[in-house]
């Protein structure tokens, strides 16, 4: 018999916490569910105390699961909509990958190009020097607009790049994010639309 579809866009919710159906044929989903720790005592003082000593509070929603060898994980993300789309992936045999990993997996690709003399593989060297040291143990779909933003300026800030180097790595970064999202990694580009710096006249 078949699961019957879940009405609520997280799943069926059963007090705070979202479950996904999973259809047991398929051998490659997972379970997952994700915990909304809104109204908890123990993370109302851990928001309270993070801000008091103006810290980024803890992120509200978790994503639970367990593995096909029944090791649990658990993964905290700031909005229902990021943790639905994690939920989702791992529900599908999709465990959230590391920038890092993103970063392997998309320069591991061959370049389909024509022109004569043009490298085999991405260039992955502007993301080795200037952004997995400060992102890459992040998981991707974690990253946002604004890591990106505040990446960008930090880079501007320091001085040591001119702004053509600082936009090469914004140019990879976006490479890198795309292949994500055309591999369903990532729901969307948090790098798109960010504008390059203005060279300098």
């Amino acid at each position: 018999m078949r699961d019957q579809p879940v009405p609520h866009p997280y799943g069926q919710r059963r007090g705070t916490l979202w479950h996904v159906s999973i259809n047991d044929r398929q051998k490659t989903m997972l379970h997952a569910r994700i915990e909304d720790r809104g109204k908890h005592a123990d993370y109302l003082l851990a928001v309270e105390r993070a801000r008091a000593a103006g810290r980024t509070p803890p992120a509200r929603y978790r994503v639970r699961w367990r593995d096909e060898s029944g090791t649990s994980h658990s993964l905290s993300l700031p909005t229902p909509h990021l943790a639905a789309a994690v939920r989702a992936k791992i529900a599908h045999g999709l465990a959230p990958v590391t920038l890092s990993s993103l970063v392997d997996r998309w320069s591991s690709l061959p370049v389909q190009s024509a022109r004569p003399g043009a490298p085999r593989f991405p260039n992955r060297r502007p993301l080795d020097l200037h952004v997995l040291p400060r992102l890459g143990r992040r998981l991707a779909i974690t990253i946002t607009r604004t890591d990106v933003e505040r990446l960008m300026a930090d880079l501007h800030a320091e001085g040591r790049l001119s702004a053509a180097t600082i936009n090469s790595v914004l140019a990879a970064l976006k490479r890198v994010l795309e292949h994500g999202v055309r591999n369903r990694h990532l729901p969307s580009n948090p790098a798109l639309g960010i504008r390059p710096l203005a060279r300098p006249a």
